[in-house]
């Protein structure tokens, strides 16, 4: 099993939010932008999950505490 890489390390996959996702990060964290954070792409347990930490660019900790994106419907 994988761990959390989002705060490990920068090589690991990262993609931009979709503009669902970053609607949902808006009002999470009452923010009117969100064009700099990313979504972590790495496989969990068995590889059917992902992630889905939140970062700001390369910034391993943005948040005290870890912030995952729910899964996709």
């Amino acid at each position: 099993m994988r761990s959390c890489i989002t705060c490990k390390s920068p090589e690991e996959e990262h993609r931009f939010l979709n503009p669902k996702e970053a609607a949902l990060l808006k009002k999470r964290l009452d923010l009117k932008n969100v064009d700099g954070y990313m979504v972590c792409l790495a496989p969990l347990g068995d590889g059917t999950k992902q992630c889905r930490n939140v970062r700001k660019y390369f910034d391993k900790k943005p948040f005290q505490e870890p912030l995952r994106l729910p899964e996709p419907e």
